[in-house]
């Protein structure tokens, strides 16, 4: 019986080291003045949500990434814009819910934005391949709303929030899909069907 107890709180023990090693995950910031990318020339401090104590890491950004990797749970980010030495803005990115979501694999997203108004909508293929994607206003298909900025195996538009038609292509077939959210402050996954 003992045996038994103790082989049971072996592999007990096992599962929840591996559980917890499995669970590590990443949380890319972006960071934006209006359309423009500043992540290159921003630092920011990772919270627990709701704690502005100690805070968790304080990270710069790293060949124009700010990338943490942490345990799941729901964090608040402090962004702080500077360029030669001078403090531009400050930004706080409240209470981000960062768990193991399937279609994330393991990586999260988020677009800080220091200018009010602002969204983002990350395009990813189910497949984790970079889509060939355009953003358009509603109704208005001459000409795309943005540009999408590139990401490893995404595609991004930082737009005003609102709503959009997205033009995706696969083998040179077009495909529309129409009244996409970007919510406001906040950066949508959208994966194609």
């Amino acid at each position: 019986m003992r045996c038994r107890l103790a082989l049971t709180l072996a592999a007990a023990f096992a599962l929840q080291h591996v559980s917890s090693a499995a669970q590590q995950l990443t949380l890319e910031l972006r960071v934006f003045s209006g359309t423009e990318e500043v992540t290159s020339h921003t630092r920011a401090t990772l919270h627990k949500a709701g704690d502005r104590g100690e805070p968790l890491v304080n990270i710069g950004a790293a060949e124009g990434r700010v990338v943490f990797t942490l345990e799941p749970g729901i964090y608040d980010v402090q962004a702080i814009h500077e360029r030669e030495g001078r403090v531009l803005n400050i930004r706080w990115a409240n209470r981000l819910v960062i768990m193991p979501y399937p279609d994330e694999a393991g990586h999260h997203l988020e677009v800080i934005n220091y200018k009010n108004g602002f969204g983002a909508l990350q395009v990813r293929e189910a497949d984790g391949s970079r889509p060939d994607v355009a953003i358009f206003e509603p109704g208005k298909r001459d000409k795309p709303a943005s540009a999408p900025l590139s990401g490893t195996g995404y595609a991004l538009f930082v737009v005003r929030a609102g709503t959009y038609d997205l033009r995706t292509q696969r083998s040179g077939k077009p495909s529309w899909h129409l009244g996409l959210e970007v919510p406001l402050d906040r950066t949508r996954l959208w994966v194609t069907p």
